[in-house]
């Protein structure tokens, strides 16, 4: 796949990655399958990687949304839900990266064409 930026197309198949890891590991502790939550992080990364214009924008809203919808209840719970609230500040991280990392924001610059 060309892209305009390697180390941030590189990055991005990381943060793809952590995302799919993450909704497995959440149904492995949780002892149930969520076929919502693998399309959501499927969807993400290949959101993520596919790095057209302004997707990364989209991709870290969807992730601020999700991570600021449980935050509340993982604060409150501190004493069983600290991994849940570790992964919600690492998909904020992830969120930030999308916005702000110069490379990332290279790799997102390929926009659709349709010829008729």
């Amino acid at each position: 796949m060309h892209t305009n930026d390697s180390k941030g197309r590189a990055m991005c198949i990381v943060i793809g990655i952590y995302l799919i890891a993450k909704t497995v590991l959440n149904m492995v502790i949780s002892s149930g399958f969520s076929f919502s939550d693998i399309f959501i992080a499927v969807g993400l990364a290949v959101m993520i990687f596919t790095g057209l214009k302004y997707f990364n924008y989209l991709a870290a809203a969807i992730l601020v949304v999700i991570a600021l919808i449980y935050l509340p209840e993982n604060i409150s719970n501190i004493d069983s839900n600290w991994l849940y609230l570790i992964e919600g500040i690492l998909d904020i991280g992830c969120a930030v990266l999308l916005c702000v990392h110069r490379n990332i924001r290279q790799h997102f610059t390929k926009t659709i064409t349709i010829n008729n």
